[in-house]
């Protein structure tokens, strides 16, 4: 029996950095935006907000984006995967357990599960694992999955 784990500090970290910027950057296009429609008046734009007050918006939204990665990437700890007797067990899109036949398999596919990176390995009707790519021995499990992918 081989278990894959998640690697879950790895993808805690990757999931801080993308929310990180997404919402950093959002937050300049807004001020950016209120900036140019307040007639490019500093006061204006920043008069509910002081000026000195905005790198501790940035560390705010850092440490919210620390807080949510972590919560959400503890949850994926139980997104391991097994494989066992020609039988591999996963989680699916709604972290349910989804089991089947290594044979079932009928294609797998990157793809991104609300910003984060997966690949869904699909059996058709016996349904899906959403693997994420931040596990334990990756290139093993692939290549592992790539012999039982039927070719189109």
């Amino acid at each position: 029996m081989a278990v894959y784990e998640v690697k879950w500090k790895e993808l805690a970290k990757y999931m801080t950095r993308q929310l990180s910027i997404t919402l950093a950057v959002g937050f300049v296009v807004l001020m950016l935006i209120r900036y140019v429609s307040t007639g490019f008046s500093i006061e204006t734009t920043f008069e509910h907000i002081h000026l000195n007050h905005i790198p501790f918006v940035f560390l705010g939204i850092f440490l919210f984006s620390l807080t949510f990665a972590f919560l959400i990437s503890a949850l994926l700890r139980c997104a391991r995967v097994t494989i066992s007797n020609e039988t591999i067990s996963g989680r699916n899109y709604w972290l349910f357990k989804k089991e089947f036949k290594l044979e079932d398999i009928e294609k797998s596919f990157l793809f991104s599960s609300n910003g984060m990176p997966v690949v869904v390995v699909d059996a058709g009707k016996n349904g899906d694992i959403y693997i994420p790519i931040h596990i334990e021995n990756s290139e093993e499990l692939f290549s592992i999955l790539d012999k039982y992918q039927k070719s189109a």
